[in-house]
Formats: C-alpha cells, sequence, structure tokens
C-alpha cells in the first residue's frame, strides 16, 4: 500500500504558460501528509520555486515540521527567531544561553527589583531587631547597590556584580564590608526565590587582603579651602573631623545633645564609636564657631544620608580643587592634635585609638607650627553667635598640660 500527493504547477514552454502535474508516492501515512502540508502552503503563496525540493530536503522539512509541531508556531518563524538568538549570541551556542536563563529564571523564581527586594529585607532586619549600626551600614550600601541596578534581581549577572565593586574603587576594608552585605543579600533574595540558588552573583569578586597604605594628611592651606568651598551643612562635619577626630561614621550618628550636653566637649557614645567605648573630645575654639553657624533641621548633626555626606565632601573638595584623601581629615586631626601636645596617650583618648596606633602611624607627620595654624582656622565671627567651646585659650593652655 502507498499512499500519493498529487499537485500541480505552472511553468512556461515556448512562451505559453502550462500546468503541470506531479506526483509524489510515499509507503507512510504520517510522511504523505506532512508533504501534502507543505505543498499546499507553498502554493497558497505562490513560492514555485520552493517546491522543487530533493527527497532529502522534504525528509528534512518533515522532521523540521515535527520537532516544533507541539509549540505551534510556524517553522518559519522559529527559523527567524534561531537565526536572530545566533547574531545576539555572536555564533555563541544558543543552548548554553537557555541554560542560563533558565538558572536565572527558572520554575519557581519569581520576578522582584532589586529595590523592592532591598526594602523588603532591610524591613525585615528591623522587625528582628539587629541593631542600628548594622542597619545603617546596610542601607548604605545596598543603597549604592539599588541605585545601580534599576532591574530585576534575577536579571543580574556576576559579569554585572563585577563591574560594580571595579567602578566603587573602595579601600580593601570597605570593599570587603561591601562584599559581605551583598552576600547577605544574595542569600536572603535566594531563599525568598527571586535569585536562583545555582546562580553565585559574586564568583567573580574576590575578598581583598588589606595592605597598609601610607597616613594621608591634608595642609593648613587645604583645609581653609576644603572649608571655603564646602556648603553649610557640610562645613561644620568637615570642622568635626578635622578638629575633634570624629569618624565618618561618628558624625553620621552624631546628636545635638551629644554637643551640647557636656558644656566645652562632645560626648562620643559607646553605641555610636567603631571601638564601641565612650569617649569625650575637646571643643577647639574653631570648632565651636563653625558649630554655631550650622543650620540646624533635626536632632542629628547630619539630617540626610551616608550617601549625600560623602557626595557633599567629595562636591567641596572638586570645588576647592583638592585631591580627596580617604580619611584624611582624621588623619590630619591626629597627626597636628600629637604635633601640639606631645602626649600620645593623651590624643589616643581623644581619638579613640590605641596609643601603639598613634604612635607607629602619626608621630612626626606635622610641626608644631603647623598644628597651631591648623586649629587656628574658623569662620569669619558673626556679632550674634556664641561659641560652644571652651575657648581657644583654655584649649591651649589644656592641650600644654603634659
Amino acid at each position: 500500500m502507498y499512499y500519493r500527493v498529487v499537485y500541480y504547477t505552472k511553468t512556461t514552454v515556448d512562451g505559453k504558460e502550462v500546468s503541470k502535474r506531479h506526483r509524489l508516492n510515499f509507503s507512510d501515512l504520517q510522511e504523505a501528509t506532512n508533504e501534502a502540508e507543505a505543498k499546499a502552503s507553498w502554493l497558497s503563496r505562490l513560492d514555485g520555486d520552493a517546491l522543487q525540493f530533493s527527497g532529502r530536503d522534504r525528509h528534512i522539512y518533515a522532521r523540521a515540521l515535527d520537532a516544533v509541531k507541539e509549540l505551534d508556531v510556524p517553522l518559519d518563524t522559529v527559523a527567524s527567531e534561531y537565526a536572530d538568538a545566533r547574531k545576539l549570541l555572536d555564533g555563541g551556542p544558543l543552548i548554553d544561553a537557555v541554560r542560563f536563563y533558565a538558572r536565572h529564571h527558572g520554575k519557581g523564581i519569581k520576578r522582584k527589583s532589586v529595590a523592592s527586594a532591598v526594602d523588603e529585607m532591610i524591613e525585615r532586619k528591623t522587625t528582628k531587631g539587629v541593631s542600628k549600626l548594622y542597619l545603617d551600614d546596610l542601607r548604605y550600601r545596598l543603597g549604592v547597590f539599588k541605585e545601580a541596578f534599576h532591574c530585576d534581581v534575577s536579571a543580574i549577572t556576576p559579569d554585572d556584580v563585577a563591574t560594580f565593586f571595579d567602578g566603587l574603587k573602595l579601600s580593601a576594608r570597605s570593599h570587603n564590608n561591601f562584599l559581605c552585605a551583598l552576600r547577605t543579600f544574595f542569600r536572603f533574595a535566594q531563599k525568598h526565590d527571586w535569585l536562583s540558588k545555582e546562580v553565585d552573583l559574586l564568583s567573580r569578586v574576590e575578598k581583598r587582603n588589606g595592605k597598609p597604605t601610607p597616613v594621608e594628611i591634608f595642609m593648613p592651606s587645604e583645609l581653609a579651602a576644603l572649608l571655603k568651598h564646602a556648603s553649610p551643612q557640610v562645613a561644620p562635619c568637615i570642622a568635626l573631623s578635622a578638629f575633634a577626630g570624629l569618624r565618618a561614621e561618628e558624625i553620621l550618628r552624631l546628636e545635638w545633645s551629644d554637643v551640647e550636653r557636656r558644656p566645652g566637649f562632645i560626648e562620643v557614645a559607646a553605641h555610636k564609636a567603631k571601638t564601641a567605648t565612650r569617649r569625650i573630645v575637646p571643643i577647639a575654639d574653631s570648632l565651636s564657631r563653625w558649630l554655631a553657624i550650622v543650620p540646624r533641621n533635626g536632632e542629628l548633626v547630619w539630617p540626610h544620608s551616608k550617601a549625600w555626606y560623602f557626595e557633599a565632601l567629595r562636591n567641596a573638595a572638586a570645588s576647592a580643587g583638592i585631591t580627596w584623601k580617604q580619611n584624611a581629615l582624621r588623619h590630619s586631626f591626629i597627626s597636628y592634635r600629637l604635633a601640639e601636645l606631645q602626649d600620645v596617650n593623651r590624643v589616643a583618648l581623644e581619638a579613640g585609638n590605641s596609643p601603639q596606633m598613634i604612635f607607629r602611624h602619626y608621630r612626626e607627620l606635622a610641626t608644631p607650627v603647623q598644628a597651631r595654624t591648623w586649629f587656628a582656622i574658623a569662620p569669619d565671627a558673626a556679632p550674634n553667635v556664641v561659641p560652644l567651646s571652651l575657648g581657644a585659650k583654655q584649649f591651649a593652655t589644656k592641650g600644654a598640660t603634659r
């Protein structure tokens, strides 16, 4: 038994159009049916050239139809999409791209934007009662991350994350802190099925080994220019670091009550200090004058975000034409205060460092003359400004005590 497919095509013979009968015999009904459907489709499109398939071509076409039958997609559409995909992959295997997509967007993976995922994680951590310091750190680091990725968590690739870290240009310690925060975030995302558990987005980011770096300080002329070009909100914060040695994190947590509670001193509470040890720092006359002119917009000395704070510092340096040096304001305070007092133990108490650290890194970086110039930098006096400190003379007298 055999099955025959009969169809007609038009051709030209001696300048005349004539009909030509074609007959194809098949031993398999399915093959005959496939061929009949193909010829009918082509005839409806008047695609006469395509009808001139060889027997091998017909078998290839039949297999192609079988392969896409369950997809309910026309064969030409499949071929077009395949060609477009190969072009985008620059000739790479399409199956590799599909496997990658399946890992990131496979069954069970829910769509969740990076911003929403970060916010939900912060909310969960807050509900669990983790420390405020930890929450502030997460808000800052993950805030930087979500500003860089306006997409779903599942759309991020390891290359994207590696590029993000390269752009941060951080010290080894800050790099590792960011790495830790993002590892926590990605695990949270995997736990909630926003990210496949088979994906390691940090696979191309390595932990850095911290290497000792030379201590950099600002010259008094650089500090004066920096304060001159700083915004009214950030100038007193620069003064807090330059004249009292407060760390950036301590300034961001500092409240006005910490400045006013003990006349002439700043109280850095244990839960606000990096070393978790309470300390008090004398307020120099120059610092009191900077604090007196700051606009007060709430309980916090710096009432804005951490990112805004560092941006304001960099903007002030750029406006002053100064190269910004990481932690150089605090380094400068310690160096100039040590040159002024010649007392390692006392400077260590004020700065919240060990005497060994002060002696090892800050000795002989500045002269007493430079120190006097440094601590004399102050804004122009205004008749309605009341200083908060003991006064320049008392500060200097206290500093001379050994």
